[in-house]
């Protein structure tokens, strides 16, 4: 069992308001985009505040030099395009709070968020002395951490323990975890193993999206499923200024197969990492 799980933990952090309050204020969420998925913004936007409108944290947009014209929206500009990692390490370095909820531009909200239950999720974070939280179970936490039915431990080694699916971040733990000129996809993979290396816990939810959403673009192209889904909701993407995934590929992206060598390749990865 987790040396942080051995005690069975008092609830009087994670359920007192005025102290998630407190630490609500020392939280930024970080929406991570550039400029070339400008198209993405007003989309992105318009749902989070539809569905999230008591929103409790200062919201950051990182860009190259554009803005989206948004009061609420602080943007980050981080200069000329350069790596995935540099951009958030700069930007990072932007933002003083010792928390991020790290968003991504193409992470679309799909229906109303409880801030009471995210706000508890992050004191619940504070009060193990986590630098990580997962708010998707992708994957799912390897181990219960006993009284905390709705979160688990991710353990190192773990594929995608540093995953980029909604989660509220130490900013100093993400800060340390980036190196120069690696991807997104880098992270996720050499990023988790250098995870392995801290000592703090690592957690995730157990079940259910706490931030619900649908990735929307892959490859820069819209996902044909995102159309539809968002299609009832009454939102209609533009096409003309970003192609749409075939059905086929679609269809194999989604596919057990597709998953099946995924995780066999991930497991080669792990292996040579």
């Amino acid at each position: 069992m987790p040396r942080f799980c051995e005690q069975r933990p008092t609830y009087e952090l994670a359920e007192d308001s005025s102290i998630r309050q407190q630490l609500a204020s020392d939280v930024s969420a970080v929406v991570l985009s550039h400029d070339g998925y400008a198209d993405l913004w007003p989309t992105f936007f318009e749902l989070l505040f539809r569905f999230w409108p008591d929103l409790p944290y200062p919201l950051h947009l990182v860009s190259n030099h554009q803005t989206f014209s948004d009061s609420r929206v602080i943007p980050v500009r981080v200069g000329d395009d350069r790596s995935w990692s540099q951009t958030l390490a700069r930007a990072l370095d932007a933002i003083p709070s010792r928390y991020v909820l790290l968003l991504l531009e193409d992470y679309f909200l799909t229906g109303p968020v409880d801030t009471a239950h995210i706000a508890r999720l992050h004191a619940t974070m504070v009060e193990l002395g986590a630098v990580y939280l997962r708010l998707a179970p992708a994957p799912k936490p390897d181990s219960p951490c006993p009284g905390f039915s709705h979160i688990g431990f991710i353990a190192k080694g773990a594929p995608y323990r540093s995953s980029l699916q909604v989660a509220f971040w130490k900013r100093s733990a993400l800060l340390g975890l980036l190196r120069q000129d690696e991807t997104a996809w880098d992270f996720e993979l050499k990023g988790s193993r250098r995870s392995d290396q801290i000592t703090d816990p690592f957690l995730s939810v157990y079940d259910g999206y706490a931030l619900p959403y649908r990735h929307t673009v892959r490859r820069g192209r819209w996902i044909p499923g995102a159309i539809r889904q968002f299609a009832m909701l009454g939102i209609a993407f533009n096409s003309t200024s970003r192609p749409t995934e075939s059905e086929i590929y679609a269809r194999w992206e989604d596919s057990w197969a597709r998953r099946f060598l995924g995780k066999t390749w991930r497991f080669v990865m792990r292996r040579k990492l």
